[in-house]
């Protein structure tokens, strides 16, 4: 794997897969760092795939899979699919808002739709708010969350906890 068309093409790969961060501004800037146990390109189809133990990072995102798939077309970014047991993304979506983490068997990207949907025993977990179903979508675009249980018969589950109070009123003397 050390021929220089390749180790190229995997450059390429990675430098096109900027729009996955999902995050900070700020980190849309960062380089992206993939680390795999093995990786092939297929430059005639663009398919890349990453094997083993893959964690891909850029500033304040990241993720963890067992096997991680990118496609390009036309030297553009077009989808990554991960896969793991299970697969793990990590973001800070603004610097006033917690971290948000999401796990589960599978994390699809799409950059055309703008849409991020784990699946398979999803738990998001943001602050002290927890969100478990069995598929989740996040419209990046419209800030819109959608999800879905497992089966005809299958329920979501939200926690939200309440905001807390700054002050306590004041009591008034009479």
């Amino acid at each position: 794997m050390n021929h220089p068309s390749v180790k190229f093409g995997l450059a390429a790969a990675l430098t096109l897969a900027a729009p996955l961060a999902v995050a900070l501004p700020e980190d849309r800037n960062q380089p992206i760092q993939l680390e795999a146990s093995r990786g092939q390109l297929d430059q005639k189809t663009g398919v890349s795939v990453y094997e083993g133990n893959v964690v891909i990072t850029q500033g304040s995102m990241r993720l963890t899979a067992d096997t991680a798939t990118i496609y390009v077309k036309d030297s553009s970014f077009q989808r990554m699919d991960a896969v793991g047991s299970p697969a793990n993304l990590r973001y800070k979506p603004a610097v006033d808002k917690p971290e948000i983490e999401g796990t589960g068997k599978r994390v699809e990207y799409d950059v055309a739709s703008g849409k991020v949907v784990l699946s398979g025993g999803v738990r998001v977990v943001q602050g002290q708010d927890v969100f478990t179903g069995d598929r989740v979508e996040y419209d990046l675009k419209d800030d819109v969350i959608r999800a879905r249980g497992a089966g005809g018969n299958g329920r979501i589950q939200f926690t939200i906890q309440p905001k807390a109070q700054n002050s306590v009123p004041a009591v008034r003397k009479p």
